[in-house]
């Protein structure tokens, strides 16, 4: 199996989408890798350059693979995956109604997702604050949104998490982080279950204020 990439196509790209393909390697970088934090972190030039973007996408190709390779089914080490997911996932569906304040691309929720996962991760006590802080700021270097639309609510958020494929029949399990760059995990299961209760906290300590309109309120 042999995967080819053209990173000069993303030159091609509307300008919002590169931050959008952004999302997701962030997201590797968290729960992963360190050596792909590190690239993030190290990068001080344009988004759009052609050797940063080559660098970066090839490692996230390589992360993805490592983990599919050993665990194809998603139930252990790829649960890395998902991270983000579980809240990104409620939070994309309800910006697409008619009338939301703004329609969020894919990347735009998993970067949300991940700042609502480390706020539990920390509530669990699987790791301190500065988790919060890293997520944050590294999301809003790569021109990510950090916070949850103010016309969202959290009942409806927790109303759309039984569709996620990390619902059970018990509730809520997530992939969360012990520190940034890797996953908690016991005895090499990493998703664990999450309380409805500790959720709805981190959910609400991640929306917007009340009264906040523009798309630019939640970055």
């Amino acid at each position: 199996l042999k995967i080819v990439v053209d990173p000069d196509v993303l030159q091609t790209l509307d300008d919002w989408l590169l931050p959008d393909g952004m999302g997701e390697i962030v997201k590797h970088a968290l729960c992963q890798d360190r050596k792909l934090l590190k690239m993030l972190d190290d990068h001080d030039g344009p988004l759009a350059d052609p050797d940063f973007l080559e660098r970066v996408v090839r490692r996230t190709i390589e992360l993805k693979c490592q983990v599919i390779d050993i665990d194809p089914k998603e139930k252990r080490e790829a649960v890395v995956l998902v991270y983000g997911h579980t809240l990104g996932h409620p939070v994309e569906a309800i910006s697409h109604r008619p009338g939301s304040l703004c329609c969020l691309s894919h990347g735009q929720a998993v970067a949300i997702g991940c700042v609502v996962a480390a706020r539990v991760a920390v509530k669990m006590g699987l790791c301190d604050a500065f988790v919060i802080t890293r997520t944050v700021a590294l999301c809003r270097k790569y021109e990510l949104p950090v916070q949850i639309p103010a016309d969202q609510s959290a009942d409806r958020i927790m109303a759309k998490l039984p569709y996620n494929k990390t619902w059970t029949k018990e509730g809520t399990v997530m992939c969360l982080l012990e520190g940034v760059g890797r996953l908690f995990n016991v005895d090499q299961q990493y998703l664990l279950p999450v309380s409805d209760a500790v959720i709805r906290e981190a959910v609400v300590e991640t929306m917007a204020p009340p009264g906040t309109r523009g798309r630019a309120d939640i970055f």
